[in-house]
């Protein structure tokens, strides 16, 4: 038996399928793999000792904040916060500028720090591009007219700062560009990185959606880095906050190829160790440095306690092959509607026990567990969490001003 008692396999022969070059192969077994996991939730603010005290660190640990939906990057960070009040940073200028939204992994939409939404730019950049360029083409629109719209798209930002699309194209429009060119501009600029979107609305319920020069609002994100180094570098990442992982997991989570992802693995000179566990019949792979942490970790960190995670959370997004990690014997029905998005959750120990939803009417969350999964001790627990999760989601919502206060303050 290795360290913490796990099973060490050494010196297997070679795999005949091709796959990143590993130091050493590891057997788990399923009491094992479940602390593993564990490991990983609370490594990201999904344990009661490890929650996060910012919501820079949240978006760090966990490779971004899902941002699809309107509530999933704020209940998100509800999930992993020290403080009821860190969440709220999400709606601080200052923090603001330190996490930009950009589409990226699966062309879906996440909120990462600078760093790693450069490298998530540049690794999906070809995919969406491609389907930007595919869409004025079908739109039989020229280069040139998408390039002079373009242009002045860029202009008109430079001097007026932040705007909604739809001012952008009236004055557009005004000077003689069809709405549908603006609207094809806007999109092949903001995936080319030329054009940042925000949204500027104080509450996690309501999108107040502009676009803005990105050189202007974000100075310090590097939008040409070299796709190779982007690669590497997304998947190093990605493999330092979720492994272990199969590479199908990574070429679903990316989008990426598979010949990119194993290649991006081995250039990044990280050393690896395989593992096989009770989640797949395929091997999966983590840092050697982060397995020899878990096999020494305290017993604390090898359990998660109970969590409610967002819709399209990050730590249940992250997997496509092993998603039995949190599933178990479940149905994929019991976590993930019928559009493939996985639902708000509540998860015990790692484990999908039932879903939760937002009442808008009461202005509290309400939950559904799945029958004589969870043992009734534990009820109490869950009832307690929604309730803080309540609080949060309360201290969070669009609040719109008095009319008689803003008519005073007109006034003036």
């Amino acid at each position: 038996m290795g360290p913490a008692g796990v099973t060490t396999v050494a010196s297997l022969p070679r795999m005949a399928s091709p796959g990143p070059e590993t130091a050493e192969t590891q057997t788990l077994s399923a009491r094992e793999a479940d602390r593993l996991w564990n490991w990983v939730l609370a490594r990201q603010g999904l344990a009661p000792h490890t929650r996060r005290t910012s919501v820079e660190e949240i978006a760090d640990a966990g490779l971004g904040l899902h941002a699809a939906r309107l509530p999933s990057p704020f209940a998100t960070a509800a999930a992993r916060s020290a403080d009821q009040s860190i969440p709220l940073e999400l709606f601080n200028p200052a923090v603001r500028s330190r996490l930009v939204t950009v589409r990226c992994m699966r062309k879906t939409l996440h909120t990462l720090p600078l760093d790693l939404a450069a490298a998530a730019h540049a690794a999906t950049l070809h995919f969406r591009e491609r389907d930007a360029l595919r869409a004025i083409a079908n739109a039989s629109h020229s280069h040139a007219a998408i390039t002079a719209a373009t242009a002045a798209v860029v202009e008109l930002l430079g001097e007026s700062g932040p705007l909604f699309h739809r001012t952008i194209e009236a004055q557009l429009g005004a000077a003689g560009i069809p709405v549908m060119v603006t609207r094809l501009a806007l999109k092949l600029a903001w995936e080319r990185g030329t054009l940042a979107y925000l949204n500027q609305a104080a509450g996690w319920n309501r999108e107040i959606r502009v676009f803005a020069l990105t050189a202007s609002a974000y100075p310090a994100l590097d939008t040409v880095l070299d796709p190779h180094t982007a690669v590497e570098f997304l998947m190093a990442a990605y493999l330092d906050r979720y492994g272990p992982i199969s590479i199908r997991d990574a070429t679903w989570w990316s989008a990426l190829s598979r010949t990119a992802v194993a290649e991006a693995l081995e250039r990044s000179g990280v050393k690896l160790v395989r593992l096989f566990t009770p989640w797949s019949d395929s091997p999966l792979y983590m840092s050697a440095q982060r397995f020899a942490e878990f096999t020494v970790a305290d017993d604390a960190d090898y359990v998660s306690g109970v969590n409610l995670l967002a819709h399209e959370d990050v730590a249940l997004k992250a997997y496509f092959e092993t998603r039995r990690r949190y599933l178990g014997d479940l149905a994929q029905e019991a976590a993930f509607n019928q559009i493939g998005e996985v639902m708000p959750t509540i998860a015990v120990d790692g484990r999908v026990v039932g879903t939760w939803t937002w009442d808008p009417s009461a202005k509290r969350v309400r939950h559904r567990l799945i029958p004589r999964l969870l043992p009734a001790a534990r009820h109490p627990e869950i009832r307690a969490a929604a309730a803080r999760h309540t609080a949060v989601l309360r201290s969070g919502l669009y609040r719109a001003p008095n009319p008689r206060i803003a008519q005073g303050q007109l006034s003036l």
